[in-house]
């Protein structure tokens, strides 16, 4: 299984995580500025759906080396998201601790602040069911899909009964008591993690040649099908689901092997995601109140954002990140007999 099959990973996990920070940008300038700034048609939150396709992807890789250790496997992947999404959620409890207006629609709930750390849905006082670092409601999806396939790995086809699971809980939900876990859990959002896994399948078995032409021609369709198909009555997994799988095709099963675009970027994707909210966060409340409501003043601070947002996440992948995984690799020494 090399590894440099997989650079097109890392220019995805880029991709999507730019279009999240994008969307939040340009959202924060257009309701502060009152102004009505081009983009909001564009589908900026699917980034998300990239990052769901992306996981059922490299959680199968993943997976096939810990056939038989579903809690190494379990464990591995926790080491991966706790720690960081750990930290910053407890950085956003000290500065609702510390000055709980300045945070929008989130209050300081005892609650919703456990939940958060135990990755559970909980639903706020709004009705929308997010933990207190808002984001991390796609970690509670994650760690969902990383405990059910741990389950599912004692099982003779593992994969296969994952995927049943998931497309199980998707087909009850209609008749199930609706419940804040019955609304979270059978979302068909994550139908799109059986899609990465289904990608993940057809790269382990090598029936699919990379090629420049048709990597760029199933990354040119995904773009085009997640910006046509997103103002459509489709369900999510069919309008964002379907064109993020082709999108992650592009990059896995069709990228050339080589380093492409993005990659540091894609390297600190994570702490991208989890960490821009807190700088832009910031400049809304010191800089925009200060800025003319104007459509260059309003480009300027989206651009300006942009590279700041960038910027703390590469020092945060640097400096907190990557220590972090170091220590949590490290095997403990075995006691002498």
């Amino acid at each position: 299984m090399p590894p440099e099959r997989l650079h097109g990973l890392q220019s995805l996990r880029a991709l999507a995580a730019l279009m999240v920070l994008a969307g939040h940008i340009r959202a924060e300038a257009a309701h502060y500025l009152a102004l009505d700034l081009p983009g909001a048609a564009l589908p900026w939150t699917r980034g998300v759906d990239i990052f769901f396709v992306i996981s059922g992807f490299i959680v199968t890789l993943s997976a096939a080396r810990f056939a038989a250790r579903p809690g190494a496997f379990l464990s591995r992947r926790l080491r991966r998201v706790v720690p960081l999404y750990a930290l910053f959620t407890t950085l956003m409890v000290a500065l609702l601790l510390a000055s709980p207006g300045a945070l929008k629609s989130t209050s300081l709930d005892p609650a919703q602040i456990a939940s958060s750390y135990l990755f559970l849905p909980y639903e706020r006082g709004d009705g929308r069911i997010a933990p207190v670092l808002s984001l991390g409601w796609t970690l509670n999806y994650e760690v969902f899909f990383y405990a059910l396939l741990a389950l599912c790995l004692a099982l003779p086809r593992p994969l296969a009964a994952c995927c049943a699971a998931l497309v199980g809980l998707c087909l009850l939900g209609p008749v199930l008591p609706v419940t804040t876990a019955s609304r979270f859990y059978c979302d068909p959002l994550i139908l799109e993690f059986t899609f990465g896994i289904g990608l993940a399948r057809l790269w382990q078995i090598g029936l699919v040649r990379p090629s420049v032409p048709l990597a760029l021609t199933a990354l040119g369709l995904g773009l085009v099908l997640l910006v046509t198909l997103h103002q459509t009555a489709l369900p999510r997994p069919l309008a964002a689901g379907l064109p993020a799988a082709l999108i992650v095709a592009a990059g896995t099963l069709l990228a050339p092997c080589r380093p492409l675009p993005w990659q540091a970027i894609g390297d600190a994707s994570y702490a991208l995601y989890l960490s821009h909210r807190f700088p832009l966060r910031a400049a809304t409340l010191l800089l925009l109140p200060w800025l003319p409501a104007t459509p260059w003043a309003a480009l300027a601070f989206c651009g300006g954002m942009v590279a700041l947002c960038l910027w703390a996440a590469l020092r945060v992948h640097r400096h907190i990140e990557r220590p972090l995984a170091r220590v949590l690799s490290r095997r403990p020494a075995r006691l002498a007999t």
